[in-house]
């Protein structure tokens, strides 16, 4: 009998580590409610940060200590890369940008559920040194919430 890797055991601890190379982003270039996932293309990283403002509601009975709440939450995905010429995922980014126009993105985590949302691109930065890679990188600031993680049994990764 051949050993191959679906002969071998999984392990039933589902809680583990991943690695970034296993997380990508993904702008959609079809319609919204048939969507045409296309991959960013050189993709070093792509930075979700989530974050909340910090509203003071310090009064006279907090014992000298101030209190927070927190009040309008954000989210937004710092995005760099290699340039990859004639890349569809990068020029659909490009072309949003020059045109004020927001765009419907994903990430995509390894067990194939995914974060949607859409974003305004903030910045869009190329960086062609004379000595190293052409380089990439972007923001993109959410507009609205950013959905939960959601299981994608329609679009193979990447």
């Amino acid at each position: 009998m051949a050993i191959t890797a679906d002969s071998l055991p999984e392990n039933p601890n589902k809680t583990q580590a991943t690695v970034g190379k296993d997380y990508f982003l993904k702008v959609n270039t079809g319609a919204y409610e048939s969507p045409t996932w296309t991959l960013v293309g050189g993709q070093r990283n792509s930075k979700l940060g989530k974050k909340a403002d910090s509203i003071d509601v310090s009064d006279k009975t907090t014992g000298g200590w101030s209190a927070k709440m927190p009040g309008l939450k954000s989210w937004a995905i710092d995005l760099s890369g290699l340039v990859m010429l004639n890349d569809d995922g990068v020029d659909a980014l490009n072309a949003a940008f020059d045109a004020s126009k927001m765009v419907d993105v994903r990430l995509e985590y390894p067990d194939k559920t995914f974060q949607r949302g859409w974003a305004a691109i903030t910045e869009f930065d190329l960086d062609n040194p004379h000595n190293g890679a052409a380089t990439l990188t972007g923001k993109l600031e959410g507009n609205g919430p950013l959905s939960a993680r959601a299981k994608d049994t329609t679009s193979p990764l990447p």
